[in-house]
């Protein structure tokens, strides 16, 4: 493991769970200000920077003022952009309730009031789903506030309030790369009619939230198309942690390990509890299945460590040359979280792709 994931990995067990077992002061006191401004830097990106500061303030851990600074500037920018988000969502939860739309926050939000510290899970967009309505809340912000719409996209619709992106989902996830997913898109969309949504409040405004079983199939797959697109960061792994701490004992485990060995990802969900075992520090108990291949587990947190955001090339023929590199270079993951052979999602992504395009999928 790399010496600055090795940092992290400790602090979090501390910060999330109060395990000081892994916090060997001689370690720390050996660190100079240019190895803990490489830790700032790999925390920032995998999006527990603020997560890390709680873990060195609590715990006293020795640093160079001037490090400590960028930590404490870094948080503070963080816990303004989280407060924005907030009142944001809040406004849209009473907007929608107005015309009888109810609004169920996805990720972000949601998993951040699990966190000991909300304003701490970094949320960049605001995703909702409005309970079959979509159409309803995007022709109501169209008519009512003049918020332009953006329908060119494959699982949701997008718009922005003052600069932050909000997504309106149709679709749990993209369910046209593959004929599975296609599948379990209609049985998230089952669950969400289904099992009764848990209902939480931003400040006096009502919203909902994913019922526990609804959000372990959501949250797995979500992190699972990361996984294999490009990677997933220190964050979903944290968020699937903070999940399990609060509704683990509420997951029916049975339909969801069930489901993972219909549709091929019961690798990764034994190698994401693992990790999250391993290296965040969560309890045994809250994953009743895990992985004894240490060396995939490894392999998949070391490419955690990697995570980036990248940009796919808007030129045609650059673009889709990007795209075939990306699926050779991913296939062993692929190989973790579906049950489709390489050449049929190839062939199943394609023609989904030229007979409906993009725009008319929620139609």
């Amino acid at each position: 493991m790399r010496r600055g994931g090795d940092i992290i990995s400790r602090i979090l067990r501390y910060a999330l769970w109060g395990d000081d077992s892994m916090l060997d002061r001689e370690l720390f006191a050996s660190l100079g200000a240019e190895e803990w401004n490489e830790v700032h830097s790999l925390a920032l990106r995998q999006g527990v920077v603020a997560i890390v500061l709680d873990g060195i303030i609590g715990a006293d851990l020795p640093i160079p003022r001037g490090s400590k600074m960028r930590f404490i500037s870094s948080t503070d920018k963080l816990e303004k952009g989280y407060r924005l988000r907030r009142r944001l969502a809040e406004g849209l939860a009473k907007s929608y309730r107005s015309a009888g739309i109810e609004m169920m926050i996805l990720k972000g939000i949601g998993l951040s009031l699990l966190y000991p510290v909300p304003e701490h899970r970094p949320c960049s967009d605001i995703d909702i789903y409005l309970m079959g309505k979509q159409r309803e809340g995007d022709d109501l912000l169209r008519r009512k506030y003049g918020v332009e719409i953006n329908e060119g996209h494959h699982h949701h619709t997008v718009f922005h309030l003052k600069g932050v992106l909000v997504e309106n989902h149709y679709d749990f996830i993209e369910a046209h790369s593959r004929r599975s997913k296609a599948r379990l898109e209609e049985y998230l969309k089952e669950l969400s009619a289904t099992e009764q949504p848990l209902r939480g409040k931003l400040q006096a405004e009502e919203y909902l939230q994913p019922a526990p079983n609804l959000n372990a199939l959501f949250l797995t797959l979500h992190s699972a198309d990361h996984f294999a697109a490009e990677n997933i960061s220190i964050r979903h792994i944290t968020d699937w942690a903070m999940f399990l701490r609060r509704y683990h004992s509420e997951v029916d485990w049975q339909r969801l390990y069930a489901l993972a060995d219909e549709f091929g990802f019961r690798s990764f969900l034994d190698v994401i509890n693992t990790i999250a075992i391993i290296y965040i520090g969560m309890p045994k108990e809250y994953a009743p299945s895990t992985t004894s291949d240490t060396a995939l587990v490894e392999r998949a947190w070391e490419d955690s460590l990697q995570y980036k955001l990248t940009r796919i090339p808007k030129n045609f023929v650059l673009g889709w040359l990007y795209r075939l590199r990306r699926r050779y270079r991913n296939g062993w993951k692929r190989q973790m979280i579906a049950s489709d052979s390489a050449i049929s999602a190839f062939i199943y992504s394609i023609v989904s792709h030229v007979v409906h395009p993009k725009i008319f999928r929620h139609l």
